[in-house]
C-alpha cells in the first residue's frame, strides 16, 4: 500500500479489498485505524475519491486512490526549542528520535524546551509533517521516542501500542537489594502524599514489567545491578515504580529513592529506552530501532563495577 504525505494531506493507494466492503470499513481495516476515527474523517468531509466525498456505506471492490485532507504544512515552533534532534529512523509517515536527558517530550505550558518542538522544527525543514509523539519518556530518561508525521499514522500506532504490538526495551542501572529476574506484576496508582509520584497500589491500574538481570556488582557497600526491562503495559513511571518497590530504585532517581552518582547530569536517571520494535502499518515490514547508550553510562558502570560488554548486540 502506497501512502504519500503532502502539505495538504495524505494520498493513499488502497489495494482491492478481500471482498466487497463499505468504504469506511475498508479504510479502517487497510490503514489499521479505529473505525471511530474513519467515521470522524467522513463527518468532516476529509475523505475524497477523484474529488468527490464518498458515502461511508459505499461498497468498494477495486483498488482505489483516496485523499485524506490534513494540514501538514510547516508549523510555528518556539525559538527556544530549536536544537537539533538525533534521528534514528525516518520514513514518510514515522520517525524515531533519540531523546537526551532533562528534556520534556511535550510542552508543560511554560515555553520550556521540549522534544515535540525540536521534532517539529526538523519536520519543517523537511517541508511537511506534524510532530505527534506516540509515547513519552520521563524528563530524566533517554532513548527512543516514536513519532507519527500525520493523523492516520498516529491513530495506527496508537492502536498498535494499545494492543501490545510496539515492543519497548529499556536498560537501567539500579542500586539496592538483589533483583529477581522475571515478571513484576504490581498495579500502579498515584501517591496521594507526594505530587507527581506514583506507587504500587492495590487500587491502581494493572502494570507488568519483564526483568532480566545482566550484571551485578558490590561496590562501596552497595549492590549495583544492570537490568534489561520490557514494558508489557505503559503506566506512567512504571519501571521506576516497580524497581523502587523491589528495593532497587534506578540510579539518579531521587523521586523514588535512587542513589545519586556524579557521572550523571543533574536530573538524569540511569534509565534508557534502548530498543523499539514494531510492524510498519503500511509496508507490513518489521522495524527495529536502537538508541546508543548515553556517554555517562560508561563512567557510571566503570565506577560501580558493572560491565556494559553484555549489551553488545542487545
Amino acid at each position: 500500500m502506497d501512502v504519500r504525505v503532502t502539505p495538504g494531506g495524505v494520498a493513499v493507494s488502497l489495494p482491492k479489498p478481500p471482498r466487497p466492503m463499505p468504504c469506511a470499513e475498508w479504510l479502517a481495516e487497510a490503514l489499521h485505524v479505529p473505525q471511530a476515527h474513519v467515521r470522524h474523517l467522513f463527518r468532516r468531509g476529509a475523505v475524497r475519491v477523484r474529488g468527490r466525498a464518498p458515502d461511508p456505506g459505499e461498497i468498494w471492490n477495486r483498488p482505489t486512490q483516496v485523499w485524506i485532507d490534513e494540514d501538514l504544512r510547516p508549523a510555528d515552533v518556539a525559538s527556544t526549542s530549536l536544537a537539533p534532534v538525533r534521528v534514528l529512523y525516518d520514513d514518510p509517515s514515522l520517525l524515531v528520535v533519540d531523546k537526551p536527558e532533562n528534556l520534556l517530550v511535550h510542552s508543560d505550558g511554560r515555553d520550556a524546551p521540549n522534544l515535540d518542538a525540536r521534532v517539529q522544527h526538523f519536520l519543517n525543514e523537511e517541508g511537511v509533517g506534524r510532530a505527534y509523539h506516540v509515547h513519552r519518556l520521563d524528563l530524566g530518561t533517554t532513548g527512543c521516542v516514536l513519532y507519527a508525521k500525520h493523523g492516520l499514522a498516529l491513530r495506527a500506532m496508537d492502536a498498535a501500542l494499545a494492543a501490545g504490538q510496539v515492543r519497548r526495551t529499556y536498560f537501567a542501572i539500579a542500586c539496592g537489594r538483589r533483583i529477581r529476574p522475571g515478571e513484576i506484576s504490581a498495579p500502579i496508582g498515584r501517591d496521594r502524599h507526594v505530587a507527581g509520584r506514583f506507587r504500587v497500589s492495590r487500587t491502581g491500574k494493572a502494570a507488568r514489567t519483564l526483568v532480566d538481570v545482566l550484571d551485578e556488582a558490590d561496590r562501596g557497600g552497595r549492590r549495583w545491578t544492570l537490568v534489561r526491562l520490557r514494558l508489557e503495559t505503559g503506566r506512567r513511571h512504571q519501571i521506576r515504580v516497580h524497581l523502587s518497590a523491589m528495593g532497587a530504585p534506578v540510579v539518579g532517581d531521587v523521586l523514588y529513592g535512587g542513589a545519586s552518582h556524579p557521572a550523571l547530569a543533574p536530573g538524569q536517571i540511569a534509565l534508557h529506552a534502548a530498543r523499539l520494535q514494531f510492524r510498519h502499518p503500511y509496508s507490513a515490514e518489521d522495524v527495529e530501532v536502537r538508541a546508543p547508550l548515553p556517554l555517562a553510562w560508561e563512567e557510571l558502570a566503570a565506577d560501580v563495577g558493572l560491565s556494559l560488554g553484555c549489551l553488545q548486540g542487545e
